[in-house]
């Protein structure tokens, strides 16, 4: 939406809105995507239009329904901004001595320690997951990936197939899962999701504000900028 301020009361133009099916509901995201951009930036453009910031597994449903429609003109500029950068989501994590927890931070007010996230884990909200350590990370088989217990975190079991389907669009064999195991200290990471490492790959990255984004060798400004996609409405639907 482009806000055009006037004296006494501003302008509202250019909103797009596309419905996807995600696990039997229908969501509907605002185009254009928010971006490229810093995370903070991104989802703070999101929260100040009284918007939702959709999970790993929103992101998802988003990015199936784009392969499916390929010659749109919108899913088509989504799938460029896939393959070419990064999509983020809200589902963050934070690394610990015990694994690693996964939270959906849809409203921007995650725990950021893990004394407060173990909290909601015992009180069982379904927002928060915990990922035993020792989980496998890098380029793996799509079998292996879509059984990795990082993904189905992330993700959520409901979400496997289309997670395949999309990995199969990307690479016929392979995927990547770039996330951290226990840590001596708290560790949070935010989520991406891309195509554009590792030969083309469904990309499923942990990372901090240093490391996420394009880089193409111009502007260290490109490294940690990304899209992020808003919802209208909506709550914890992957789990």
């Amino acid at each position: 939406m482009v806000i055009t301020n006037l004296k006494g009361g501003q302008i509202k133009t250019g909103r797009t809105e596309l419905d996807v099916s995600h696990l039997g509901r229908t969501l509907t995201y605002l185009l254009p995507l928010i971006g490229p951009d810093y995370y903070k930036n991104a989802m703070g453009k999101i929260d100040s239009q009284g918007l939702y910031r959709p999970t790993t597994a929103e992101v998802l449903s988003l990015i199936d329904l784009a392969l499916q429609n390929q010659e749109e003109q919108h899913c088509a500029e989504i799938l460029d901004k896939f393959r070419k950068n990064y999509l983020w989501t809200a589902t963050e994590s934070l690394s610990f001595s015990e694994g690693v927890l996964v939270y959906d931070n849809i409203d921007g007010k995650m725990p950021q320690t893990s004394k407060g996230l173990l909290e909601l884990l015992n009180a069982k909200d379904k927002r928060v997951r915990l990922v035993s350590p020792g989980f496998k990370t890098g380029i793996m088989p799509i079998s292996e990936f879509l059984m990795n217990s990082y993904t189905i975190a992330q993700a959520g079991e409901g979400m496997i197939e289309t997670a395949e389907r999309i990995a199969k669009a990307c690479n016929k064999s392979r995927a990547y899962v770039f996330g951290l195991d226990k840590a001596d200290f708290d560790t949070k990471r935010l989520t991406a999701v891309n195509s554009i490492w590792c030969g083309g790959r469904l990309d499923l990255d942990s990372c901090d504000d240093s490391s996420c984004g394009r880089f193409d060798g111009n502007s260290r400004d490109d490294r940690n900028n990304g899209y992020a996609s808003a919802v209208v409405g909506g709550e914890v639907f992957n789990l």
